[in-house]
């Protein structure tokens, strides 16, 4: 994680730059995502969609691996007539230890992550080369030709005749423009999304599994989630201001909301690595309709109405800068033969959701077109 970063216009921005990338501090959501959206730019996506949620095991949290604060608050929204359903996770809960660690790595190898898939690559002959950087591409007369790489015995080339770029919303678009693709880079989005906390006066939780429940039935009306969340103790140090730092030592009292919005794809970054994301009016309004919603239900839970608090905006699902029918087509190729996207960038819009399983659906239907048009 890179604790501390923040957009120019002053949102929060995470992001996790290391082998297996967001996939490591992921809280193992495994709901789909743009699937209509996808559809709609006549990408069929339903049978990758069968095939990740078989390969990765994904379900929907067992009641038994529900924590105290989960049951509480889904308790309270159905009492109050919203529709708290299970999370579907991609983990392996006979290997679930409930430590409420999933974000900072799973240390018992029960959640999924996309360091899975490099490790059967390795085992079929891929050479995974860390502590090196793909500074640009190397391209001419419309072909690519393989990445110049800068790394820890100096700068070389990698020759290719197919390159896939997968270094997330920010990193792709960064080598594109580096590489002279400069309208790379635009319609940034990030998930945006604020925590409301409430205190229950004579609680004493433990740590429990984070976002084990779902309120989207207003996704599609009004563009937000709703999910059980409880920071980490040094994320409420960082991100909280100095009058409320000390309830990071409450935590064993403390209940909390997310509200996750479908933000407007209003960023851009800019070719010095400026990285901007205002918090448009209409992402605004999405915020404060889930921020009501969830004070309604974490005073129904209990929670003293002078306790309530919410967080400063965030973003955490970067993507958007290389969309498709934009930057790239429909099978994710560049206006260079044989460069290709595969990552959040080339989402055409905001998920508003987890988007794990939507960018390893469209990853496997490319690796589909390569072995059939290509290898």
């Amino acid at each position: 994680m890179r604790p501390g970063e923040m957009f120019k216009e002053g949102a929060g921005m995470l992001r996790t730059v290391m082998v297996g990338g967001s996939t490591m501090v992921t809280l193992g959501k495994g709901v789909r995502s743009l699937q209509d959206e996808l559809d709609g730019l006549g990408i069929d996506l339903e049978e990758e969609f069968q095939e990740v949620e078989t390969e990765l095991n994904v379900k929907p949290l067992p009641e038994e691996f529900m924590g105290d604060r989960t049951r509480i608050l889904m308790e309270a929204a159905e009492e109050l007539g919203y529709d708290a359903r299970p999370m579907p996770k991609f983990v392996d809960f006979s290997r679930c230890k409930k430590c409420g660690m999933c974000v900072t790595g799973c240390p018992y190898g029960a959640k999924w992550t996309a360091q899975n898939f490099l490790a059967e690559a390795r085992k079929a002959g891929a050479r995974i080369l860390t502590e090196s950087h793909v500074e640009h591409v190397l391209h001419s007369n419309g072909e690519v030709k393989g990445v110049h790489v800068r790394g820890k015995s100096g700068r070389f080339d990698i020759e290719a005749e197919h390159v896939i770029l997968a270094a997330g919303g920010i990193g792709t678009p960064k080598i594109l423009q580096r590489s002279g693709l400069e309208e790379a880079g635009s319609d940034l989005f990030a998930d945006l999304f604020v925590n409301t906390y409430g205190m229950i006066d004579g609680a004493d939780w433990g740590e429990e599994m984070g976002m084990g429940t779902i309120i989207d039935q207003f996704h599609g009306s009004d563009g937000f989630i709703l999910s059980p969340i409880l920071d980490t103790q040094l994320d409420m140090l960082l991100y909280l201001p100095l009058s409320k730092k000390l309830r990071a030592f409450g935590r064993n009292r403390m209940l909390g909301l997310m509200t996750k919005i479908k933000d407007d794809s209003s960023g851009k970054i800019e070719p010095d690595g400026t990285i901007h994301k205002p918090v448009t009016e209409g992402d605004r309004k999405k915020l404060e309709k889930g921020v009501r919603i969830s004070k309604e239900i974490l005073l129904q839970a209990g929670a003293r109405g002078e306790s309530l608090y919410t967080t400063r905006v965030r973003g955490g699902h970067l993507g958007g800068t290389a969309g498709m029918n934009r930057i790239v087509n429909k099978d994710q190729e560049m206006e260079i033969n044989g460069l290709f996207v595969s990552d959040a960038s080339v989402l055409p819009e905001a998920p508003g959701a987890p988007p794990v399983l939507a960018i390893v659906a469209l990853s496997k239907r490319l690796s589909k077109l390569l072995l059939s048009e290509y290898l």
